[in-house]
């Protein structure tokens, strides 16, 4: 059967044929009914989320030992890995799911969809107290009941992941950003009862790219530039300036509070989303959400004010007709 299937696939390469399923699988689909229960206590507990290429790739660790330990890792935090003390209930709770969603089973579950290029992943490790182990991997292969059980893993060390990440947070804001700034990019994008106006503009130093200057307008309101769209992709001279000025704005509006920001309003259709990532020779400050820091209104006012006189003073705005 598998020289069969090696021929077909040969067939198929060479014809340039389709498989005859898009999503064949390889692998151990594990022990199944076959495994028995491990009545032991956990000693460490494992779960590795790969995600697409440039997805959002994390980890979380506990360590059933006293104390009780949670490690975070994942590409989107601003440190490489960082741990918390863990409180017994929710160290139970997780424990709890080995039997509730039988992981038994899942032992030595190893699979692979052929075909899939892109997509997601998985790894869980148990090591229990009498020396055993449970292992299980995916790439777009998931044994029964994976998300459900995703889904309540993440919602259980959800407080413990922001407790972490607050702190970090807090270590990257006191420790500030360091040399001149480098580029910019700021979205105001108005929503439903918010308004329709949108506001995009992304700043270079001319080194890192000759257009350097990249922004998009749709003024409805007419409220800082003429009713109508703009939209710019040029050279900006003389950058050190603005952004001489634009730091200034971040220093008076203690916008280095904002860093990591990320909260959604609850009637988010309706509120203005912004995004913000200041870069500096050391350090960055980014946040966006539809919930709007201490300072925002002022703050975006001032900025918007600001690139409509840096665009005007460089002749880069539209001429008006007639």
């Amino acid at each position: 059967m598998k020289m069969k299937n090696k021929f077909m696939d040969k067939v198929r390469r060479i014809f340039r044929m389709a498989p005859a399923d898009p999503l064949e699988y390889e692998g151990s689909e594990g022990e199944g009914e076959n495994a028995e229960v491990n009545e032991s206590n956990i000693e460490t507990f494992e779960y590795r989320y790969i995600g697409s290429i440039g997805g959002n790739s994390h980890s979380y660790r506990i360590s059933f030992d006293e104390p009780l330990t949670f490690t975070l890792e994942g590409m989107q935090y601003p440190f490489e890995k960082a741990s918390t003390d863990l409180d017994a209930e929710t160290a139970a709770r997780v424990a709890a799911l080995y039997k509730k969603y039988d992981l038994r089973k899942w032992n030595g579950f190893d699979r692979v969809a052929k075909h899939v290029l892109d997509g997601d992943g998985f790894s869980l490790s148990i090591c229990f107290r009498d020396g055993k182990k449970l292992f299980a991997h995916g790439s777009n292969a998931f044994p029964k009941g994976y998300r459900d059980f995703c889904t309540e893993l993440k919602e259980i060390l959800k407080p413990s992941v922001e407790r972490i990440v607050e702190r970090e947070n807090r270590k990257i804001i006191e420790r500030g950003v360091n040399g001149k700034m480098t580029s910019f990019l700021v979205n105001f994008l108005q929503r439903g009862n918010s308004g329709s106006d949108e506001y995009k503009f992304f700043i270079l130093q001319p080194e890192i790219r000759e257009k350097n200057c990249d922004v998009h307008i749709v003024s409805n309101s007419g409220t800082f530039f003429e009713q109508g769209k703009i939209d710019l992709y040029v050279q900006l001279p003389d950058t050190p300036a603005l952004f001489e000025r634009v730091d200034a704005l971040i220093k008076k509006y203690e916008v280095m509070q904002w860093y990591g920001w990320e909260k959604a309003a609850e009637d988010y259709n309706n509120e203005e989303w912004f995004q913000v990532h200041f870069s500096y020779e050391d350090g960055d400050i980014p946040a966006h959400g539809t919930v709007h820091p201490e300072n925002y209104d002022a703050f975006r006012e001032e900025l918007i004010q600001l690139m409509k006189e840096t665009l005007e003073h460089h002749d880069l705005l539209p001429k008006k007709e007639g």
